[in-house]
């Protein structure tokens, strides 16, 4: 099994590269961070702005990534 990162307000992203460069988040949608900013939608997971990520591979070297992510519903 591939060790997840944790990233974002309360970890509520996990991410992985793979070998081959292959980027996979995971995001349990059974939580919740609570109400946004504005009080109009309900946070999931929020990478909280642009997290940097290291995206490398033995192929490629150290690469780093910006991912800006935010899941909710109204």
């Amino acid at each position: 099994m591939e060790e997840m990162t944790k990233i974002g307000k309360d970890n509520s992203l996990l991410y992985h590269v793979d070998e081959q460069g292959i980027l996979r988040i995971q995001i349990d949608t059974n939580k919740e961070l609570g109400p946004s900013a504005s009080g109009k939608t309900m946070l999931i997971a929020s990478s909280a702005g642009n997290a940097k990520i290291q995206i490398g591979t033995p192929n490629c070297g150290d690469r780093e990534a910006f991912l800006g992510l935010n899941l909710y519903y109204k």
